[in-house]
């Protein structure tokens, strides 16, 4: 299946988990013992992605969800603040058009949620306010920046990924398809579901994106620049 068509069934099982009939998907093991898991301290790099960015600032309403949220080590509040956000917030379609435009509070306002870059936005956001560590990290999808080399009217394909602080080590999440990936390598530049690394930062603003278009534009630059010989990494995964 290609990246496109995972996408899609992502957003689809998000809208499912929604529904009352289908409330167990969001009470789906986790893949871990955290009883297992110490957290290291925060080195002093990694310090300074606890602090959010105008569009991710951690507002009194997002401290409150937090306060919800237990966990004995960073791992823990992670899988439970993602399963959070996927029990409390809804999906729509329509807010595609409205992505990049709206601040984490907004979206903990109204708990309604467009496509991967909303579902990024909220969790990066509650991931910081829980302790946690966090880099928001914007992809182009390789098989459209080849189609894009020969015609540049096709339509930006992309996705957002977040890493996190974890123990002693950065970790990738896909907010998205609701995967957690060990293994990772910050600065390897391939990603699964065939994205390739387009920028990084505290948020969207922070990175320039407060529009589609401003969208098409950095990912369309990455694509006139991509060469070949792509591979996708092999991380471990595990559904959340």
């Amino acid at each position: 299946m290609n990246p496109k068509a995972l996408l899609l069934l992502g957003l689809l099982l998000g809208a499912l988990s929604f529904c009352p009939a289908c409330a167990h998907w969001s009470n789906v093991p986790f893949p871990f013992d955290f009883n297992r898991f110490k957290d290291q301290p925060i080195p002093e790099d990694v310090a300074p992605w606890l602090k959010g960015g105008e569009q991710s600032s951690v507002t009194t309403r997002i401290k409150k969800v937090a306060q919800k949220i237990s966990g004995d080590n960073r791992r823990e509040r992670l899988f439970r603040a993602m399963q959070y956000v996927w029990k409390v917030f809804s999906y729509d379609r329509r807010l595609n058009t409205e992505k990049f435009k709206r601040t984490a509070d907004e979206l903990f306002k109204s708990r309604i949620l467009g496509g991967c870059s909303d579902y990024a936005l909220a969790e990066i956001t509650l991931f910081r306010a829980l302790g946690i560590p966090a880099r928001m990290v914007v992809t182009a999808n390789v098989d459209w920046m080849y189609q894009y080399q020969q015609d540049r009217l096709s339509m930006t394909e992309g996705h957002s990924f977040i890493e996190v602080f974890l123990e002693d080590s950065w970790y990738l999440v896909d907010s998205t398809y609701r995967l957690f990936f060990t293994h990772y390598n910050p600065a390897l530049g391939s990603y699964p579901h065939g994205e390739y690394f387009c920028g990084r930062g505290r948020d969207f603003w922070d990175m320039g994106l407060r529009s589609g278009q401003d969208l098409d534009r950095m990912l369309g630059e990455q694509a006139l620049n991509y060469g070949r010989g792509f591979k996708e990494p092999s991380y471990p995964r595990y559904p959340i």
